[in-house]
């Protein structure tokens, strides 16, 4: 038998080894050593969500409106910014020749050119809103400012994973996601209960956060080979920059939604629906951390096994979506009340909560695609596919929408069904390995059943607590689910 090789995912592997055991140990990787680097990002994201209940009692249905609009133009500023780096760092560093110091001279290059890109944003920023109040052209210009800042910090993180330096990698995210909303709180509360005096807080929190990442990366140790070809940008910008409509149609799967109700309703009514979208994908912030092991598992797959270890770790995610998911639909009430006031009337918006939740179920499916799509080299597809997938979404959130607020939020599990057929038909033509997507049923009826008592159980009154005995089941359930993953192999007798 030949001798283990160690893999940068911490996995063991060798020639012999069956591939029911490499897809146990790649799922081990993913929730074992992986959830560091889970719990990296998702807790500071989630601890963000905590700030939000004091935020939108200081400003108001109104100012508050204005802010949930710069979160999305901070994000959607950070994707284009960012010409769909991070991605290619992280899959460079661990799929190429020499390929830490290659992704360091990415990281380093590609920060750069973002800087650049940002003068020349927030200038366009300041030009095209000189019509608006001045209100809303400062907190957009001091979003656009800050969505650059992040984008420092999404290369950083993606070197720091690639390395598997998950102190550094948990480091960086708690500056950037805990920073910035805690000093756009000082703010407000220092200078006055504004929207662009949260901004500012957020973006100086952002910018000292991407100090942190670019020093961290400086520091990383490199080898006496050459850290970059000339051909390194090219490669790099030729799989990212398809990226860029994908990964900003991604996000305005959800965040475009809060415009559709702002366009339907009014802001006030937008920044409502802006926390049950809030509430409803923390399901998918869960997903979209545990991507962050996930990915490079697939990635570091040996070729001929790459469809096993997806196929086990896919099946493995999806259950913990769903019962996150369910959960999050069950307690949905008490999250509301927590995050808003009675102003903003949270037991209404319970149903758009548990509409969004169905989004992260089915989000596991298109990741598992597009890793296969990503590991073959050939992402450009996604660049249409994401788009057309977006537009489905927003056009059944507008006319769904017109039935009620709560209906706007239909518009996302639309979206990602769309965008999970689209991934499966593009893995089919770039020829990425085939694999039993059927294994995804059975996490899917569950977090279905759950997410459904969600939706028809009390809100208030004797019979409310019985949300709290169906979502403490769905806990345990998640916790049997991680023991048995994190189970070691019994020995061969």
């Amino acid at each position: 038998m030949s001798a283990p090789v160690e893999r940068p995912d911490g996995m063991e592997s060798s020639d012999e080894a069956g591939t029911g055991e490499h897809g146990a140990q790649a799922s081990r990787a993913v929730l074992g050593r992986g959830s560091l680097y889970t719990l990296g990002t998702a807790a500071p994201i989630l601890a963000q969500a905590a700030v939000t209940p004091l935020v939108t009692r200081l400003l108001g249905r109104d100012a508050y409106g204005l802010v949930a609009q710069a979160v999305v133009v901070i994000q959607v500023t950070m994707m284009l910014a960012s010409l769909g780096l991070p991605s290619v760092i992280t899959r460079q560093a661990l799929m190429t020749s020499n390929g830490t110091a290659r992704a360091r001279s990415i990281l380093l290059r590609g920060s750069l050119a973002t800087l650049g890109l940002a003068a020349v944003a927030v200038a366009a920023t300041a030009v095209v809103l000189g019509g608006a109040s001045s209100v809303t052209r400062q907190a957009m210009v001091l979003a656009v400012a800050a969505g650059a800042c992040f984008v420092v910090v999404e290369n950083a993180q993606a070197l720091m994973r690639a390395l598997d330096r998950p102190v550094a990698f948990i480091t960086i995210s708690s500056v950037a996601m805990l920073g910035g909303p805690l000093l756009g709180l000082a703010a407000v509360l220092a200078f006055g209960r504004s929207a662009q005096h949260y901004v500012l807080g957020l973006l100086v929190g952002y910018a000292v956060a991407a100090l942190t990442g670019a020093a961290l990366s400086l520091g990383v140790r490199l080898s006496h080979e050459r850290s970059h070809a000339p051909r390194d940008m090219r490669e790099a910008y030729r799989l990212g920059l398809p990226m860029l409509p994908h990964m900003v149609s991604l996000y305005l799967a959800s965040m475009a939604l809060v415009f559709v109700a702002g366009a339907l309703y009014g802001t006030a009514d937008s920044g409502r629906l802006q926390l049950a979208l809030l509430i409803g994908t923390a399901p998918n912030v869960i997903t979209s951390s545990l991507n962050n092991s996930w990915a490079p598992v697939v990635f570091a797959a040996p070729p001929e096994r790459r469809a096993a270890v997806l196929e086990r770790t896919a099946a493995d995610v999806a259950m913990v979506a769903a019962l996150v998911a369910g959960g999050v639909a069950l307690l949905s009430p008490w999250l509301l009340r927590l995050v808003a006031d009675p102003r903003f009337t949270p037991d209404l918006l319970v149903p758009a909560v548990c509409l969004t939740t169905v989004g992260a179920m089915v989000s596991v499916a298109y990741l598992a695609n597009v890793h296969l799509v990503f590991a073959q080299g050939r992402p450009a597809g996604l660049s249409l596919i994401t788009p057309v997938s977006l537009a489905l979404g927003l056009a059944a959130a507008w006319s769904l929408g017109h039935l009620g607020l709560v209906w706007v939020a239909v518009g996302f599990p639309v979206a990602y069904v769309a965008l999970a057929v689209g991934a499966a038909a593009l893995r089919r033509k770039v020829g990425g390995p085939a694999w039993h997507e059927r294994g995804l049923v059975v996490p899917f009826l569950t977090g279905s059943l759950f997410i459904l008592c969600g939706f028809v159980l009390p809100t208030t009154g004797p019979w409310s607590p019985s949300r709290w005995a169906v979502a403490a089941l769905a806990g345990v359930l998640v916790l049997r689910h991680g023991r048995q993953i994190l189970r070691p192999a019994r020995p061969e007798a």
